[in-house]
């Protein structure tokens, strides 16, 4: 029998960014694989809007209140065969629901934390975190059929909140460029490194500026432009161009807000070099887009690309301004056709590692174990 997943998540706003695109493109995809798809989301207050899976493929839900977003999932829960919930976030009123309708259909769930249980994360309004650890999150993390990380660093990590439950260690997808955009190889050409991610403490960008701020007297970097490009979240833009304006007349940044999906092709086609300074990232999904759009990619240690400099496709260092501008400087001097080569292995990288039919075919593995038993797939710990 077909099995039919429901898949929740308390907001799929567009401004949200790579969580609410990588579930909509992984319920599209393990539709694309046969399974029977819902997605419910709550609406947004601002009535902001969402990102939408393909009707053809997924059936989405727009909930009005917590009552409806419960009562949505248990009617999806109530019709016969067999089914699943796989809720997406932490910390919510809507997990609740979610947990709650399938406990009381008798019907599994599993959790995605999308990396909010990291130490990062859990340091960040660590008071509020607690007293939803103990009232509700740590009896949903439980009682959950199992749960999914990202990348092994975040199993670890979860792991030490949830020691039982078997833990699928499966990487976000990434949709596929129909081409790699070419790589301006005119050795006298202007030359960008582009942030694009949501504007958000997290993302450590205050350390990305001082790192440039070290590297703007060098003549052999004065053809290199800054371009910070996301939606601002909690103010923070304001405080990073604060801090962009005492660097004087020409610090070569540029700080701009969102752009749509269909113009992220020609962004990054016009960048030689991509960079995520974050403090946390449980995966980094806009990592995965830069290296299939063949941009090599300056990242942390608070990400999980460790293999980045081995495949000889970026950098991965330590989230200190100091260790930013080191990996900068070494990536913008390479000659053009270095970086090219570079962009080409990374591009290589994600489409044998992150296309999503492969990603969809993993988690429906692990539902099915869940469901049936049998042989546990190489990717579960348990």
């Amino acid at each position: 029998m077909t099995l039919r997943i429901i898949q929740t998540v308390d907001s799929l706003a567009e401004r949200k960014g790579g969580p609410s695109r990588t579930i909509v493109q992984l319920a599209q995809a393990q539709a694309g694989l046969g399974a029977e798809l819902h997605l419910i989301t709550r609406k947004e207050p601002d009535d902001a809007p969402l990102l939408r899976p393909d009707p053809a493929l997924v059936s989405l839900i727009v909930t009005n209140s917590l009552r409806d977003h419960l009562h949505q999932i248990d009617s999806l829960l109530s019709a016969p065969g067999p089914a699943l919930v796989h809720d997406n976030g932490v910390w919510l009123l809507s997990n609740w629901a979610a947990a709650r309708a399938a406990r009381r259909k008798g019907r599994p769930y599993v959790i995605s934390p999308h990396g909010m249980l990291e130490p990062w994360a859990l340091a960040w309004n660590p008071g509020r975190k607690r007293v939803a650890l103990a009232l509700f999150q740590q009896r949903l993390l439980t009682g959950a059929a199992g749960l999914l990380a990202t990348a092994e660093q975040e199993r670890q990590n979860l792991r030490n909140l949830v020691p039982h439950t078997p833990i699928a260690v499966i990487a976000n997808g990434v949709a596929l460029p129909a081409t790699i955009p070419p790589h301006n190889l005119d050795p006298k050409a202007p030359r960008t490194l582009l942030f694009l991610s949501r504007i958000h403490p997290k993302k450590n960008l205050p350390a990305l500026i001082t790192a440039w701020q070290s590297l703007l007297p060098r003549p052999d970097l004065a053809p290199w432009q800054l371009l910070i490009i996301g939606p601002d979240e909690r103010g923070h833009a304001e405080q990073l161009q604060r801090q962009i304006d005492t660097l004087g007349p020409n610090p070569r940044i540029k700080l701009q807000g969102p752009v749509a999906d269909d113009a992220k092709f020609a962004v990054f086609a016009a960048a030689d070099l991509f960079i995520l300074p974050s403090n946390s990232e449980n995966f980094g999904i806009v990592v995965a887009e830069a290296l299939a759009h063949g941009r090599p990619v300056i990242t942390t240690r608070g990400t999980p690309w460790a293999d980045l400099p081995a495949l000889k496709a970026g950098w991965w260092t330590e989230p200190t301004s100091e260790a930013l501008a080191e990996a900068m400087a070494e990536a913008m001097t390479l000659p053009p056709a270095a970086r090219e080569e570079m962009g080409a292995r990374g591009a290589a990288l994600v489409a044998a590692r992150y296309g999503w039919p492969r990603i969809a075919a993993q988690t429906l593995s692990f539902y099915h174990w869940l469901l049936r038993g049998g042989p546990k797939p190489e990717f579960v710990d348990a």
